[in-house]
């Protein structure tokens, strides 16, 4: 009996030793995390990251929705046409730049790229081109190949006042727009973009034009002017929208406006003062591309 039982423990005690050469050898031969190979192995919760390399994983983003194109609209004066996109942004917390457009009008081919922020409906324009009767415009827009995330970021403040609409008496210019721009930002702005369109009461744009403003620094308040050479009807509704492209990393801005404000285009002496009505939330207005 007793030789019975000292054989079951040397046998119990040879197994447990091999089960422990085995886990042993199991142990030492498991992949082991990188955590810099730009792979996920090992333990790695994701690629390089996780407990194991005590780094957290990112969260993933949001799916992106692709842009719409609402509308191509023909905006013809003085002989020339442009040609105005309206491109809206389903996506509230995804903007980009670099996102290629392209307008095939008879024997007109333009193409560029412009930048969207997120909820944002906004217009493209090519403009001054050779208009072709009898055609309708194609255009097409692409969504980026790379989503920008915006979180946390703080809108540039910049108001317009003093604006003035009048019609000159020029032979070279058929109506004009003008005011102050003020950086009420705490940063310094390279480059300010301000646009003017005037639409009628169904909304179609009857014109529409743009200027930049260079160096706003903190504070500094600058005039601005845009002006037509070209007839247009008069009893519009005219919008001021400034903005500022914050993926241009010369710009040196991480945050973004979109300050309008409107005017009537019915018949006003010239220098007159407006009443103007300031939305700090509407969309930006476009850039045009050549």
């Amino acid at each position: 009996m007793k030789r019975v039982i000292k054989q079951i423990i040397i046998i119990a005690a040879v197994v447990l030793f091999l089960a422990a050469i085995v886990l042993g050898a199991i142990w030492f031969m498991r992949v082991r995390p990188t955590c810099f190979d730009g792979v996920k192995n090992g333990e790695e919760e994701g690629v390089d990251c996780g407990s194991a390399c005590g780094v957290s994983c990112p969260t993933p983003g949001p799916t992106p929705v692709s842009l719409a194109l609402n509308s191509v609209q023909v905006v013809q004066g003085g002989g020339k046409c442009d040609v105005v996109l309206a491109v809206s942004n389903p996506n509230n917390s995804l903007g980009a730049d670099h996102i290629p457009y392209s307008v095939k009008w008879g024997t007109v081919q333009k193409q560029g790229e412009f930048y969207i922020y997120p909820s944002e409906e906004r217009f493209v324009a090519e403009m001054n081109l050779p208009c072709q009767s009898g055609q309708d415009p194609q255009a097409e827009v692409k969504d980026p190949a790379k989503w920008s995330l915006f979180k946390g970021y703080e809108k540039p403040n910049l108001e317009i006042s003093d604006s003035h609409f009048s019609y000159p008496e020029s032979t070279y210019e058929f109506a004009e727009v003008g005011g102050i721009v003020t950086n009420h930002s705490p940063f310094d702005l390279k480059v300010v973009e301000i646009y003017a369109v005037v639409k009628d009461a169904k909304g179609a744009i009857n014109a529409i034009n743009r200027t930049t403003v260079n160096s706003l620094m903190v504070g500094e308040k600058r005039e601005f002017r845009i002006f037509w050479t070209h007839t247009f009807p008069t009893n519009g509704t005219g919008f001021f929208y400034t903005t500022s492209n914050l993926f241009d990393s010369q710009n040196f801005l991480k945050n973004y406006s979109a300050n309008s404000a409107k005017w009537s285009t019915e018949n006003r002496n010239e220098n007159e003062n407006l009443n103007l009505d300031v939305n700090n939330n509407s969309a930006e207005v476009p850039q045009a591309v050549n």
